[in-house]
């Protein structure tokens, strides 16, 4: 846009004010300028080819996306945004696979956009002017992943808010909310391991990357060309198939504390047993569910065979299988 600005100025300078073919040229420099200021502003390429899609160049190198090299230049801008805002690129080429297999003009049924899927109003709130721009899609998703994996410490919690939203990130850290089953399921299809691990001070990021023994490229080109991704080993499960329950808490300091006080009388018997925290939704809670307090079991007697015991002792118990 400046180079047509610089060119207008010029010619406004040269023209003398009296001459009406100066005059005329200067018309017609304008007249491109606010003709071709659509088109750059969507992000479109003026000297690329027709349709050819670009970033904003807002973190640095600008990325276009043609589409008679679709597959080779998405890959390639995925790899890009990944380095420039230090991303894993296997994860997010794999976060941007979830989202919308690789699809442009995906639109979801709630209303999310475009291949990195936004939202509206995140787009909105992110500054991404055209969703539907793959390149400038991707540049700003990269950049909002970043952002939380720094906030929150990891890739998996970005992941959860990248799907869930910042507010459900925020409340598994805080120990206050839990997780719809879709983004369970989307944080362990990602990364292989489940939100539980990604809570956990000390966790590894496994490998994530696209195919054994490929480069990234390679990888992500039989990617989008095969629609085939190597799937990541499902996590093994954090808590056991059965529980006793005995307590329950809004928070799970609240249901801690809670085990701690309905299980004095019985106390001998739980002493070093394992107890899993688990999220259940409820309409009755202020916070729209409770963390259950429950002693795993591998079976259902196992667990039927702990809580007469406790009920023995005095306490008040229950038998879930864990879900």
């Amino acid at each position: 846009m400046k180079r047509w600005i610089a060119l207008a100025s010029g010619l406004h300078w040269r023209a003398h004010p009296r001459s009406m073919g100066g005059m005329y040229r200067l018309t017609i420099v304008l007249s491109l300028c606010l003709a071709l200021w659509p088109v750059i502003s969507r992000g479109e390429s003026v000297t690329g080819p027709p349709g050819t899609l670009c970033s904003s160049g807002e973190w640095g190198h600008r990325e276009c996306i043609r589409p008679a090299h679709f597959v080779h230049d998405t890959c390639q801008a995925i790899e890009h945004f990944a380095a420039q805002s230090g991303l894993d690129p296997g994860f997010f080429a794999r976060l941007i696979w979830q989202e919308s297999r690789f699809d442009p003009f995906a639109l979801s049924p709630v209303g999310a956009q475009g291949i990195a899927q936004f939202m509206p109003q995140t787009a909105e709130l992110r500054g991404l002017r055209d969703p539907f721009n793959p390149a400038e899609a991707l540049e700003h998703s990269a950049q909002y992943l970043a952002e939380m994996a720094r906030r929150y410490g990891n890739l998996g919690l970005a992941a959860v808010g990248y799907n869930g939203g910042e507010r459900r990130a925020e409340g598994i850290i805080a120990g206050t909310g839990g997780l719809a089953r879709e983004t369970v399921n989307y944080v362990a299809i990602i990364t292989g391991l489940s939100w539980q691990d990604w809570l956990e001070p000390d966790v590894a990021t496994p490998d994530l990357a696209l195919s054994k023994g490929q480069t990234f490229r390679a990888a992500c080109y039989q990617l989008a060309r095969d629609r085939k991704l190597s799937p990541m080993p499902r996590p093994k499960p954090r808590v056991n198939p059965w529980g006793v329950q005995v307590a329950f808490g809004v928070t799970k300091g609240r249901a801690k504390a809670a085990f701690k006080a309905k299980t004095r009388a019985c106390s001998g018997l739980v002493k070093g047993a394992p107890v899993d925290y688990i999220w259940q939704k409820s309409r009755a809670s202020p916070k729209g569910g409770y963390f259950m307090a429950r002693i795993g079991r591998a079976s259902r007697d196992e667990a039927w065979g702990l809580c007469r015991k406790l009920k023995a002792r005095g306490c008040v118990c229950a038998v879930y299988r864990n879900d």
